[in-house]
């Protein structure tokens, strides 16, 4: 069974590049990309799913050493349509402010499901500072990168980036994460 984003992301020539760094990538679909009865991720998996909006999404990164208790890094492809837009031909900064808290989510989701995972609880963005540098011209492929820059305790702090096909930085960002061992108690 082929993954229609993988196809989607493979045709466009400086996101196919990607794939061919070896088999050191393992690829994984966004699991807030698939809709839930309790609502949970209805954003990405309903309203920001359609050719118009997001059309495709893959995440990938560096396979983990056996025993590895962290994922540092994970990247993420996006096809952004004019259903983003805040302005003619520009995604809106609140969705490059969105796409950016949902990468970094996919990057503790990833490193929560590993066998040695030490993070055990929700996570929930406390803190999340966007740094806009050009314009997220649409429609194009982005190309999203978060990285777990420190861990302490309870508390993941977190650095991003989009950029474009041509590898020039679009946004950076920097966030706050909290694991939240009670979360479903206090809703």
């Amino acid at each position: 069974m082929t993954d229609p984003d993988l196809d989607y992301f493979l045709s466009i020539p400086w996101c196919a590049k990607l794939f061919q760094q070896g088999s050191d990538f393992l690829t994984t679909p966004a699991i807030s990309r698939q809709s839930k009865e309790s609502t949970e991720d209805a954003l990405f998996a309903e309203t920001l799913k359609t050719d118009d909006t997001i059309r495709a999404c893959l995440s990938f990164y560096r396979r983990p050493a056996p025993g590895a208790t962290q994922i540092d890094k994970v990247h993420t492809l996006l096809s952004l349509g004019y259903g983003v837009n805040g302005h003619p031909n520009v995604c809106h900064g609140g969705i490059v402010a969105a796409i950016m808290d949902e990468v970094m989510g996919i990057l503790l989701t990833v490193n929560k499901k590993l066998e040695n995972a030490t993070i055990k609880g929700a996570l929930v963005t406390a803190y999340l500072n966007i740094i806009y540098l050009k314009p997220v011209v649409t429609p194009q492929a982005v190309l999203v990168t978060a990285k777990l820059r420190e861990v302490k305790g309870q508390k993941h702090y977190i650095e991003g980036s989009v950029q474009d096909g041509c590898g020039t930085v679009l946004a950076r960002a920097e966030a706050l994460w909290i694991e939240a061992r009670v979360l479903k108690e206090k809703l």
